[in-house]
């Protein structure tokens, strides 16, 4: 089997204009990547195969392991750009670390993956820009899986431009259930903001590149989210003089500190309210082929 890894998430910042008449909003989003790798492996089959292991979360039980799955998709998409009419079945085996429709860029983590591992095992040789292509056609943040590090993203979000890395920190991810559609955020966003809560892209990146903590928590669709997820709000302040910010659709809450300890003791403040915690550090990394 040929394998490669894809880093998860969070958005440090995330503006989302109004829904365009594609369908699309326009966003300006600060990525990071975690330290914290889905895995795909790949061989051949007779029909295509997906299999999943890993993620014990409840809403893991959302995972599709048919063709609707990303890692499916991303493997048509790569045979279409190659020109290749009847792509050979694969089976996908995908070892997952984080929860499905959690905000972290799981699924698109792994359609990361699955393009990195699929171009080596189909011999051809594509290179990162060429893949980054085709990665935008198959979701909005999986060209930043294949990159990984901090990157502002614009347009729909597969528009990247690297910066500076974001101070080393850890990570703490709360995770909770039910987890929360993109697609339905973004509804309960247009009716909640139907002009957007945009900001321009290089103010973003002035104040990033002046204060890059300033810019931490800052994300539009924390209103809808919290709108179609009441509990969240009370989540997120659970740890006193502490506000847990969202990463992406949500649900999936995290804070920051460069002190391990203290993550540590936040952690086991939100373990013995019932949350599912896990701890990770920010990283430099994006997907890479894995023996």
């Amino acid at each position: 089997m040929i394998s490669a890894i894809a880093p998860a998430k969070i958005n440090l910042a995330f503006y989302s204009g109004p829904r365009r008449p594609d369908g699309y909003h326009e966003v300006v989003s600060v990525y990071q990547a975690l330290d914290l790798f889905e895995k795909v492996s790949v061989e051949t089959a007779l029909e295509w195969i997906v299999e999943v292991t890993g993620a014990t979360l409840a809403e893991s039980a959302r995972i599709p392991t048919d063709k609707t799955n990303l890692v499916v998709k991303a493997a048509l998409a790569l045979a279409e750009h190659a020109g290749i009419l009847n792509p050979q079945p694969m089976r996908l085996v995908i070892e997952k670390r984080v929860p499905a429709a959690a905000g972290v860029a799981g699924g698109s983590a792994d359609a990361a993956a699955s393009l990195l591992a699929l171009n080596r095992a189909w011999g051809l040789d594509l290179s990162r820009d060429e893949l980054s292509v085709i990665a935008s056609k198959v979701g909005a943040d999986v060209p930043f899986s294949l990159l990984g590090g901090t990157a502002l993203g614009v347009g729909i979000g597969t528009e990247l431009f690297p910066l500076a890395p974001f101070p080393e920190s850890y990570v703490l991810l709360i995770f909770s259930t039910p987890g929360l559609a993109t697609a339905d955020v973004f509804s309960e966003f247009d009716r909640l903001l139907p002009h957007g809560d945009m900001k321009d892209a290089s103010q973003v990146t002035q104040q990033y590149e002046t204060a890059p903590a300033s810019i931490v928590g800052i994300n539009s669709l924390e209103r809808a989210a919290f709108s179609l997820r009441a509990d969240l709000a009370g989540i997120a302040s659970r740890v006193p003089g502490q506000r847990a910010y969202l990463s992406g659709s949500g649900p999936t809450l995290y804070l920051l500190s460069q002190d391990r300890l203290e993550i540590e003791t936040w952690a086991r403040e939100f373990s013995s309210l019932g949350q599912e915690t896990l701890i990770t550090k920010t990283s430099l990394a994006g997907a890479e082929l894995k023996n």
